[in-house]
Order: C-alpha cells, then structure tokens, then sequence
C-alpha cells in the first residue's frame, strides 16, 4: 500500500491515493480491503506484486482503475468494462431510481437508447424480472461486452445494432436513457481519465444535446399514451430540454437533482 500512494500522484481524479492503491491492491490479490487493513503484514506474493506494480504505471498514466480490472461496481452489481463502454457512473443510478419508481405495468415493456455496457438494462431486467427489456447501441463492440453482462447476471434482452430510436418499433411503456452530454468543447477541459472512454459516448454536440435532442423527436412515436421517458442529462441542461420536449409535444413530469444540486434527471411524458 506505502508503494502504491507514494506510485500514484495526488491530482485531480486521484484525490486519495492511498485509498486507490489499497483499492487496487485489493483486486490484484483477490481478497477484501479489510482483510489488507486487518493484517498490514502480509507478504504479497510475486506475481500479485508484478500486477499490481504494473497497474500502478497504467493508472499514474491515467488509465482508469476500473480499466485495469475490467469491472465497475453498479446498483450492487459488479459489471464488466473494457475502454469500448462508458464506465458506468454513480449519477447514473439515480436514472435508474427514478425508472424503478415510474408506476408502470409488472409487464412493461422496456427500452435503453445507447445502453453502452448494459448497466442500466441488466440492472432493469434484474429488479423487474417481468418487464421486456430490450436494448440498442450503435457500437457493435460496445453492444459485446453489455450482452457478456447480461449473460453475467442471467437476465434476458433483446439486444439491437442501430442509431438511437429509428429502427425501433413503438409502443414503450419506458424509454431510459444516458445519452452523451458534453459539449464538445467541454471535453478537452475533462479529467485525464475520462480521456480513456470513448469519445463516442461522451461528445454530445456543440451544446451537448445533440443525440438527446433527435430521441426527444422520436419519442412521440415511440411511446404509449401514459408511457414516460427518463433521461440523465448534464449540468445546466434540464432547462434547455424542458423546452426541446415541449416542441415535440411532450411534458417534463419530473425533474430529479442529484446529491450535488445537478437537476440531473428529467422524466417526459406525452402531453
């Protein structure tokens, strides 16, 4: 642990390193972070030692940790990743909330636009075995690792290789989706790990709502008269989709802050 916090640099996205050295050390060994903190003198094994100094390179470059793992912690559940996806952040959870809260029929059916690495459809399909989730992305590589994850915690999805919604026949009683929020020339400015996601899910455009601004279009096609969509959205931005939503003849039902004042989730509605 001493090897790793003195390894890795204290910047912005590794505020604590020793706390992110015992996190990895803890995975390349293969046992609990308590069980490092209970016995600080156990001798690491060689090959432990190799993977773990050769994480530390890796992640003082900026690799995000959970690239060297291969794995990302979400809703309880532990979801691979590989650089295809976006790593699945904990904002993104509260979209997920949000969804399991809508009063919708125990046979819902079900859409993720640009489900990535399968997080919030597995996660979905898992808390309501009834509903009939299916969802799209437009990376087939992408779409490889969400169905590795969907096998993983044994949920059926009906898995589609499209731009958005267009190929997609109606009716939803929910659409979900984390569509790329930033603008473009927010991305530069971004913490270095961010940099080892794919742009594709992140550059949202020259106001960053370029994609969500086409599925609003859509969404009156797609969804039943007392269906709802919910999108996760950036900062600032709630405001400029409450009236692109309004254009397409749709309500804003519910806007949802996050823990840091973001009104980080909006739930539309046909009017």
């Amino acid at each position: 642990m001493a090897l790793g916090a003195a390894f890795l640099p204290q910047r912005r996205g590794i505020p604590d390193p020793r706390r992110e050295a015992m996190w990895l050390l803890a995975r390349a060994w293969g046992v609990e972070e308590i069980a490092l903190r209970l016995h600080p003198e156990r001798v690491v094994p060689a090959e432990v030692e190799a993977r773990y100094r050769g994480w530390l390179e890796r992640r003082a470059a900026g690799e995000p940790a959970h690239h060297l793992t291969g794995e990302c912690e979400f809703w309880g559940r532990s979801f691979a990743v590989s650089p295809a996806v976006l790593v699945p952040r904990p904002e993104t959870e509260l979209a997920v909330q949000v969804a399991l809260e809508l009063p919708l029929s125990p046979t819902a059916r079900v859409l993720d636009v640009g489900t990535g690495s399968g997080c919030i459809a597995v996660t979905l399909a898992a808390e309501r075995p009834r509903w009939r989730v299916s969802a799209v992305d437009v990376s087939s590589h992408a779409l490889e690792v969400a169905r590795a994850n969907a096998a993983r915690h044994a949920v059926e999805i009906e898995f589609h290789e499209a731009d958005l919604t267009s190929s997609m026949d109606p009716p939803w009683d929910l659409i979900v989706a984390n569509l790329p929020y930033i603008p473009t020339a927010d991305l530069a400015a971004l913490p270095r790990e961010v940099g080892f996601d794919p742009v594709a899910a992140l550059d949202g455009g020259a106001d960053g709502l370029d994609l969500i601004r086409r599925l609003i279009a859509d969404l009156p096609r797609l969804l039943r008269p007392c269906g709802g969509a919910v999108l996760e959205l950036g900062e600032d931005q709630a405001d400029a989709v409450a009236k692109i939503a309004g254009t397409a003849g749709l309500g804003v039902a519910r806007r949802i802050k996050d823990p840091g004042g973001c009104e980080r989730v909006v739930v539309l509605q046909p009017r």
